[in-house]
């Protein structure tokens, strides 16, 4: 069941404020809160190219700083600096590659959290790379970065149902192809190791002529 969307902290509606009233440092400020943020997700988007993501974060805040007279508050200021970097990500033609990043939990919000999907972070990356752009994008927004369905919908700009279908599909086909990968990484059963260590230690029995 979603929730309504978190809003803000008073103290980013007070730094975005002063920042249109000219206050360059209140955006500083907000850029240290959030360039972390944005440059986790810019990983993911980059396939874990710092170089790139660097940049794509950079587009980012310049393209914030530009249009914050725009930013109207209907949306959590993380929500609409995702939203910008998705933009930016796509009409830059950048290729999105398998995400190599570091992942780190979800909210609560009946999302899906890595933790529930994996534990096994080299595991899970590589069954992150099978999944097509939409869907890996839409699951790392939510189970990664923390956001409701219906915000990722915003930052993607696909409809709220899509958007749940796509975290969804992600989460069974995660959890598919992991216990797959746990099935061939499986240790022989104990029997079957104690059966042959018995056999290596046992002199071969002398035949008679």
């Amino acid at each position: 069941m979603l929730t309504a969307d978190a809003p803000d902290p008073p103290d980013d509606r007070r730094l975005l404020a002063a920042f249109r009233g000219g206050d360059r440092a209140a955006f500083d400020a907000l850029f240290a809160r959030y360039a972390p943020r944005v440059l986790a997700f810019a990983l993911h988007l980059t396939g874990g190219s710092r170089a790139e993501a660097e940049d794509l974060t950079q587009e980012t805040f310049v393209a914030a700083f530009r249009g914050a007279s725009a930013f109207r508050g209907g949306s959590r200021l993380l929500t609409w600096l995702l939203g910008i970097a998705v933009r930016r990500h796509r009409d830059a033609g950048r290729r999105t590659c398998p995400p190599t990043a570091t992942l780190t939990d979800g909210d609560a919000d009946s999302r899906p959290a890595v933790a529930d999907v994996a534990t096994d972070a080299v595991a899970f990356r590589d069954a992150l790379a099978t999944l097509d752009s939409p869907l890996r994008d839409a699951f790392l927004l939510v189970a990664a970065q923390g956001l409701t369905h219906r915000e990722a919908a915003e930052v993607l700009g696909a409809p709220l149902g899509t958007v749940k279908w796509r975290v969804a599909e992600a989460t069974k086909r995660l959890r598919a192809a992991l216990t797959v990968d746990a099935a061939f990484r499986a240790p022989e059963p104990l029997a079957k190791r104690e059966t042959e260590e018995t056999n290596r230690h046992v002199s071969p029995v002398q035949q008679h002529p």
